[in-house]
């Protein structure tokens, strides 16, 4: 508390006339303001109290104040001056300690006759020092200065004032201007009237008692506070110079701020509680030391004097404090040395292992926690276990565990990931995988969701139904032409689209898909780009599988169906059969509440079909299909094949217009049309949407139901054609290294079972795990559409021994190529409907490659069952053909004098035939199955022995035999298998 007094006390010192400020209008220039040292000086013992040393000569002498740890015994050694106020402040205050209860008032204090007084405020608090000096010299006043006795009134002291002479801003205090003296002018002003709502007030200060206690303190030299007397409640907390400051701005018409009030009893209460607290802590402590009591007591206390016993207690509190830390410290460090030395060292190693083990753990699990945003990780198509631990930063002992806790099996260091599995485990490492978009890819247009400012297109009809139920025929006597009659087997075997115009004048496109199993392709492909699906059910035949399929791929597509019953001109046909079939797999036809029209035609006699084709044009006209013919043209492609011109596809158009130099893109390949021809063949200008056209010009052949896309020119279509292959590579890859994985865990299986089991286990093991063998087969066809249902065909064929595995397809006649893929790989080739060259059929000979030539589907997969089933292994069954007893016992000497066991048996039923194999028997175990070394009637070597004839017989390599066995004689059966 000494402190703060002391602290309060160096801020109250006035300042010099030659340190007044200067304005910024003033052209006077003006000293600096000097800052007074501490009133501690004036006690301190080597410095003079004369206060007539100037002001500039203090200056330069006096060293600068340091604040801090200890810092009263540092500061400055000259005398500091007061102002006249403070030096009478410093005269009441000594008055009124040394007199025993008179009440002097002080000479500052006299305001007139009728000015008001107020209590007074204890300013400063009383020391924490216990000796207080009460004739301190730092509060004899300073003879250099005058005191004031003739001040400013009252209700001038808030009012700056500007000087007329020199035009130097005054404060309100000064009644002459501190730059070239001039008096102020209003000095004779009359006091405005008091107001009444402040009588209370007022009364209260004009008392004798509040005049002796009024104190007037000057700040830093700036301004002065405030009188606890004003005119007005509401400013009494304030300085005169805040009051005047207010009061400036306020007639301005500037905000001043809010009034401050200061309640001086309030104060007072809290000073007096705050004093109490310190005297029974002194009270205390010097209860506790009684020595420095004792030596207190012979000194006067001054509060005004800074003494270094209270420094020194505090120094000898925290040495004392310190001291203690240390012994405690110390007692801490030997009661851990003791016990670190009963442990071992190995285990105290292991313990601080572990700590930092914990303590890396947490950190890192903490910075996970913290770090909400995810770091971003660009992952390739594949990348190993051991790699990405190594890029995510974290032991990949620790990734492998990771991956465990997620679910993952028998992960190993390098085991392959795809990008999918990669980023998948990326975030749960706080990483965010950022994977290929795809942004070089070719897209179709978005469907506009307002297609009626379109022109009509017109309607694409696909006609489904089991195959050989007059699907082909229908559409002949429609489009007036017999292509069924052409066609290999009766059958359709690839898709064909075809524009026919009605007798109504309407432009249908048809696409007739094949009805066979092996063509599901094709029709699912049909009903994907189709408008209208009429199902064709014979009356004769009903509902068959391919009918139920095609059921299933319009209700997929969500096409609308129209029946047509065909070969109803038969005898003996029950439609309504039909119907009711159709209603059990969810067709349900006008006749029986539906909404699906059903129709009898018949493709010979005609009959229906007018009926057919108001039906098809009804439905075609309520669903009102309209297309873009601007903009980028769109397609599909039907069928791909190979004619003398060249590669060709069949597509049909679905958005835009095609014209001749157009670049088109489909699948991973492009073409830059050269010509567009019609299904008649005939070239045409342009192909608008709902029309089927050829189109050559293609670099590789395209696969049936590739999406035609248009390019702007050719090198974005190189591009696209370059990023699918690569894309197509990736998923190869992907595929292969799925193989890979599978192939190592294999291995990792193998070689556990091989640890946990004996040699015949292990073989029997490896015999078992051999898996099936690959019939390998080169595929070539006239259109891709064959093509991809003839793989599709043979690759379903197999059991768990044998299975077709095709190398490739393609789409062309047999090539030296295929012939020596197929050598090397010790395979087949298959030819579908496409004619062979004499000169690869000889070629095919010399090389021992078998071509399989076929134009029927069902006799193609006929071929390759048959192929497959020669390396079935056969069906081997047991027959036995004699039986024998053992009797009794005998030994002989062989050459080299090696004696061997024969077994001498009595035929009991059969023959004994020395070239078949035999088993002995004890009891029901079979002890024995080989062969016999020898077969002798006495001496005599025999073939066979037969019934109830006594014979001598040895066994290759076993002589364990025993009186009573029984033997078997029997002969293997081998069976060819088919599939």
């Amino acid at each position: 508390m000494h402190r703060r007094a002391i602290l309060e006390l160096s801020r109250r010192h006035g300042v010099e006339y030659a340190a007044r400020p200067r304005p910024v209008f003033s052209p006077v220039l003006t000293t600096r303001r000097s800052f007074r040292t501490s009133l501690v000086t004036f006690n301190s013992p080597e410095t003079s109290p004369d206060p007539t040393i100037s002001n500039n000569e203090a200056d330069s002498n006096s060293p600068k104040p340091k604040f801090g740890a200890r810092w009263g015994s540092k500061l400055a050694q000259k005398p500091a001056a007061l102002s006249p106020a403070e030096q009478a402040l410093r005269d009441a205050l000594v008055a009124k300690k040394t007199s025993d209860g008179s009440k002097p008032t002080s000479k500052s204090d006299s305001r007139g006759q009728n000015a008001p007084s107020r209590p007074q405020q204890k300013r400063h608090l009383p020391s924490a020092h216990p000796l207080r000096d009460k004739e301190s010299q730092s509060l004899q006043p300073d003879k250099k200065f005058e005191l004031n006795t003739n001040k400013v009134p009252t209700h001038l002291r808030n009012r700056d004032w500007i000087c007329p002479d020199c035009q130097y801003h005054c404060f309100g205090k000064h009644k002459i201007c501190p730059c070239c003296r001039a008096v102020r002018p209003d000095l004779n002003s009359p006091p405005p009237p008091p107001r009444r709502s402040h009588k209370k007030h007022e009364s209260r200060h004009h008392s004798p008692q509040h005049a002796e206690e009024t104190i007037k303190i000057r700040k830093l030299g700036k301004t002065m506070l405030s009188e606890l007397q004003d005119e007005s409640v509401e400013s009494r907390g304030l300085s005169r110079r805040d009051n005047a400051l207010r009061q400036h701005m306020a007639s301005k018409g500037q905000y001043a701020g809010p009034r401050i009030v200061y309640d001086v009893e309030a104060e007072a209460e809290r000073v007096e509680a705050e004093e109490a607290a310190r005297e029974a802590e002194k009270r205390r402590r010097l209860h506790q030391h009684p020595k420095s009591k004792a030596k207190q007591t012979e000194e006067t206390a001054d509060p005004w004097t800074w003494d270094s016993s209270s420094l020194d207690a505090m120094k000898f509190s925290e040495e004392s404090a310190q001291q203690k830390k240390l012994s405690k410290r110390r007692e801490n460090r030997k009661r851990n040395e003791e016990e670190e030395e009963d442990e071992e060292a190995e285990e105290r190693r292991r313990r601080r292992e572990e700590r930092k083990r914990q303590k890396k753990e947490k950190s890192r699990r903490k910075e996970v926690e913290v770090d909400s945003a995810p770091i971003p990780l660009y992952l390739p198509e594949f990348i190993s276990v051991s790699n990405l631990a190594d890029v995510i930063g974290v032991r990949p002992a620790q990734f492998v565990q990771r991956m465990e806790e997620m679910g993952f099996e028998d992960v190993t260091y390098n085991h392959i990931l795809d990008a999918e599995t990669a980023g998948l485990v990326a975030t749960e490492f706080n990483f965010e995988p950022i994977f290929e978009t795809g942004a070089d890819d070719l897209k179709s247009a978005p469907e506009p969701e307002d297609k009626s400012i379109f022109p009509p297109r017109p309607p694409v009809v696909t006609i489904m139904g089991h195959v050989d139920h007059g699907k082909t025929t229908i559409l002949d006597w429609l489009r007036k032409s017999s292509v069924a009659a052409g066609e290999h087997g009766g059958i359709t075997q690839h898709i064909g689209a075809f524009s026919v115009a009605m007798p109504s004048g309407k432009t249908i496109t048809f696409l007739d898909t094949p009805g066979h199993s092996a063509f599901l392709e094709m029709r699912r492909r049909g009903a994907d780009v189709t408008d209208i699906v009429v199902l064709v059910v014979a009356a004769d035949d009903s509902v068959k599988p391919q009918t139920i399929e095609a059921i299933k791929h319009a209700t997929g597509a969500n096409v609308p169906i129209i029946v047509a019953i065909s070969k109803i001109d038969k005898e003996n046909v029950n439609p309504e059969k039909v119907k009711q079939d159709l209603s059990v797999h969810g067709v349900h036809v006008e006749d029986y509440g539906g909404d699906v029209q059903a129709i009898g035609v018949s493709g010979k006699t005609g009959q229906g079909m007018l009926e057919l084709e108001e039906a098809i044009v009804t439905l075609s006209e309520i669903l009102d299909h309209r297309a873009d013919t601007g903009g980028s043209a769109e397609g599909w492609v039907i069928e791909g094949t190979t004619k003398s011109y060249g590669r060709v596809a069949t597509a049909l158009v679905r958005r835009g217009t095609l014209r001749p130099g157009d670049i088109v893109v489909a699948g991973t390949t492009w073409a830059r049309i050269r010509t567009l021809r019609n299904e008649a063949g005939v070239a045409v200008d342009e192909a608008t949407p709902g029309m089927p056209v050829e189109i050559d010009g293609w670099r590789e052949q395209p696969s049936a139901g590739s999406e035609i896309l248009q390019a702007v020119d050719e090198q974005q279509a190189k591009e696209v054609v370059e990023y699918r292959l690569e894309k197509s590579e990736t998923q190869k890859l992907g595929q292969d290294t799925a193989a890979i994985n599978e192939a190592r865990r294999e291995v990792l299986e193998k070689r556990r079972q091989e640890d946990d089991s004996e040699d015949g286990q292990t073989a029997d093991a490896a015999q078992e795990t051999s898996g099936p063998k690959p019939i390998h087969f080169i595929i070539k066809a006239d259109v891709g559409g064959s093509a991809e249902a003839v793989l599709n065909s043979v690759t379903a064929i197999g059991n768990n021994e044998v299975f077709a595995n095709v190398l490739r397809s393609g789409v062309g006649p047999v090539g030296e190529f295929d012939i020596e893929h197929a050598a090397t790989a010790n395979g087949h080739i298959i030819s579908f409907n496409m004619p062979i060259d004499p000169a690869m059929h000889r070629m095919a000979e010399n090389r021992g490659v078998k071509i399989m030539d076929h134009n029927i589907i069902y006799k193609l997969i006929d071929d390759v069952k048959a192929t497959l089933s020669e390396h079935l292994a056969p069906l081997v069954s047991q027959r036995v053909t004699g039986e024998a007893e053992i009797g009794q016992i005998f030994e002989i000497t062989l050459k080299g004098r090696e004696k061997t066991a024969i077994a001498g048996c009595r035929v009991r039923n059969g023959v004994i035939n020395r070239t078949k194999k035999v088993r002995v028997l004890r009891g029901q175990e079979t002890i024995f199955d080989g062969s016999m070394s020898s077969l002798k009637n006495v001496k005599k070597d025999v073939t066979e022995m037969r019934k109830d004839t006594e014979c001598g017989i040895a066994f290759e390599n076993w002589t364990d035999f025993a009186v009573g066995d029984h033997i078997q004689c029997y002969e293997e059966i081998h069976e060819k298998r088919y599939l």
